[in-house]
């Protein structure tokens, strides 16, 4: 049988386009754009663009009500408990030390996917990478805990820990409860309908007035609409739809060190050398999380 290599290049592709995400997400802060409309817009208009052409090819977009309620538990996950979290960390926090910390998506897939399935055993392999990984995560989150004089930053921290933990949650739920759709159509439905309520939520602040009247920031806003939404959200949902979620995961071996390099390339960021450190530990840990569940699959 003729193997289908699409969405493995789904997922190469996916690799290099969210690494650099990091970096325009933290030029957008930079520039003061308001976090609820940065997150939310951005999606809203990725998502109706998405939609548009849909309508255009002469293709459905309808959905059942049982399709609408899988869309926004794992869009909510996904968006306004992921990405604005996110995007709230980087207002503080580098664009490189946001994406170490994202690193560690693939071990709370298998944490949350275990503990959602208590009844399946994690092989050792397996356990001993998610000890590791996290080891790697606490040596990164330790440096900064404590450093003095930045509680503004120990926040943003937290933020990230709960941003990879309810973005996990959510592409679990898409994987446990599948949604009859296109995959692409799944992904534009869940950014419009996620980013309208994250929008409409910084709407509600007051941050419309406050919008940046300097180019950067809407630069950046739109490679986020082009890149980081319509192509790189699509590839991962169709990259999920028909790989295992562990596999789609490992697109965080490449992420962090994009957006490392990046950060230090164009927005001279500096990373200590125990986070590099930390870093390394890290990917090892998701390394060998990736090999115990694949050994144990083929067992």
């Amino acid at each position: 049988m003729k193997s289908n290599w699409k969405p493995y290049a789904a997922l190469a592709s996916l690799c290099l386009l969210w690494g650099t995400t990091y970096l325009a997400i933290r030029i957008g802060m930079q520039e003061h754009f308001p976090p609820f409309l940065y997150s939310g817009l951005r999606f809203v208009v990725a998502g109706g663009l998405v939609l548009l052409w849909f309508l255009f090819t002469g293709r459905g977009i309808g959905f059942t009500r049982s399709d609408l309620k899988r869309i926004l538990v794992s869009g909510l996950l996904i968006f306004p408990g992921g990405n604005l979290f996110l995007v709230l960390a980087e207002q503080t926090v580098s664009s490189g030390l946001a994406a170490l910390f994202n690193a560690a998506f693939p071990l709370w897939i298998v944490v949350i996917t275990r503990l959602w399935n208590p009844g399946e055993k994690t092989p050792l392999l397996a356990l001993a990478g998610i000890i590791t990984g996290f080891a790697g995560q606490w040596l990164i989150f330790y440096e900064h805990l404590f450093a003095p004089g930045e509680t503004v930053l120990q926040a943003g921290l937290v933020l990230l820990v709960l941003g990879v933990i309810n973005g996990s949650i959510g592409s679990i739920h898409m994987k446990k409860y599948p949604i009859g759709l296109h995959p692409v159509l799944t992904g534009a439905w869940q950014m419009f309908l996620c980013g309208s309520i994250t929008a409409l939520a910084g709407i509600f602040k007051g941050e419309w007035s406050q919008l940046p009247h300097t180019l950067p920031g809407w630069w950046s806003m739109l490679y986020l609409v082009v890149a980081g939404s319509i192509f790189g959200y699509s590839l991962f949902v169709y990259a999920l739809r028909y790989l295992p979620a562990q596999q789609v995961s490992v697109y965080a071996y490449v992420n962090p060190l994009v957006a490392v390099f990046l950060g230090w390339l164009l927005l001279d960021e500096q990373i200590s050398t125990r986070s590099i450190g930390a870093m390394g530990i890290t990917i090892l840990g998701v390394f060998l999380v990736n090999k115990g569940m694949q050994a144990a699959k083929k067992a």
